[in-house]
């Protein structure tokens, strides 16, 4: 047995042994603090000497991921700590801590150093923990918190496919954002796709929220998404998108003559029977079939600008691509008057 004596003078002896213990000659219940190796301690004090009970402060943190930490569901484990205790007398490292995770009267853990404790709920409900602070004088001080558990319920399925019509080359935009769940934020959620509803999954879970996609043949698809929350609750969603078959885009332009030999080449009247977005290119001189040579690379503007340098007639040739790759040609013969060339 170890023996620590804080004064010298005539002396009140407390000798501590097991929790909750009556001592000897006084007029409360003091739980009674042990090192942690087990060994009884005895600490003496003066008979006007006032030890002041220690401050109790309890937090609580979870792992489920959400941002409010004193509520959560019946997988979620609860840490409970007591760390931020502290006494004007007893060392902060020597405070004792035990927890009562139902603040039924029943102590769900022993006194210990460590003033941290994790409990996982089997039932919902709203619930109190009590933790008691012990100082080594013997006084004991308490804190309390509140927390709500649930039952977790699977999340709520949803998301946006857009177009909803389109060709083998339309690119099809897919957000899962509207997909919420009632026990995990949003960004908990995983989600994977089967896009031709065969029953065969063409992603694997992740937390991503935008997707693309392309379809390679022409029919009615059926897109099916699962989104899975943390605990492995599932809900499945489905959409129809329409593939068509492509049909050739339809080239066509104007010229507007500018100034200086300067022209204006618009190719807005061009369409896709498909609605499906051009890129255009273009060639300002195009002597002929052999001609393999554009001035501008495929770009989504349907104006194109050039200034000829020396007047005389010209062959100009326009092509349209659209999101399929199927391609359409125009030719147009504009005569550059030496009015407006530029030497």
């Amino acid at each position: 047995m170890e023996t620590k004596i804080l004064q010298t003078a005539a002396v009140i002896t407390l000798i501590y042994a097991l929790s909750s213990t009556v001592l000897a000659n006084s007029t409360s219940m003091l739980p009674i603090p042990s090192d942690d190796d087990g060994q009884t301690i005895i600490y003496s004090y003066q008979e006007d000497e006032t030890d002041i009970p220690p401050t109790a402060i309890l937090k609580v943190r979870n792992d489920s991921g959400n941002t409010d930490h004193y509520s959560g569901t019946t997988a979620t484990k609860f840490t409970f700590d007591a760390y931020g205790s502290r006494d004007a007398e007893t060392q902060g490292s020597l405070l004792e801590a035990r927890f009562d995770f139902e603040n039924d009267g029943k102590m769900d853990t022993y006194y210990k150093r460590t003033k941290l404790a994790t409990h996982v709920y089997d039932t919902p409900g709203k619930k109190t923990i009590r933790v008691e602070i012990l100082d080594k004088g013997g006084n004991v001080s308490e804190a309390f918190a509140e927390i709500e558990v649930v039952k977790n319920t699977p999340p709520h399925a949803y998301f946006e496919i857009k177009p909803k019509i389109g060709t083998p080359g339309t690119i099809f935009y897919i957000d899962t954002g509207k997909s919420t769940d009632s026990q995990y934020k949003a960004n908990l959620l995983d989600y994977r796709f089967d896009f031709n509803g065969d029953g065969t999954w063409d992603t694997k879970f992740t937390s991503i929220r935008f997707y693309k996609h392309k379809f390679k043949e022409p029919g009615l698809k059926n897109v099916i998404m699962e989104v899975r929350d943390p605990e492995n609750q599932t809900t499945l969603y489905r959409k129809i998108v329409v593939i068509k078959p492509n049909k050739q885009p339809i080239a066509d332009f104007e010229v507007r003559n500018i100034n200086n030999g300067r022209y204006e080449f618009d190719a807005s009247d061009s369409y896709d029977p498909n609605n499906s977005k051009l890129k255009y290119k273009w060639d300002f001189d195009y002597t002929g079939y052999d001609d393999i040579q554009w001035d501008t690379t495929l770009f989504t503007s349907n104006k194109g600008f050039y200034t000829f340098k020396i007047p005389g007639e010209y062959f100009v040739r326009l092509m349209v691509q659209d999101e399929d790759k199927a391609k359409s040609y125009k030719v147009l013969k504009i005569f550059v008057d030496i009015a407006w060339a530029v030497w």
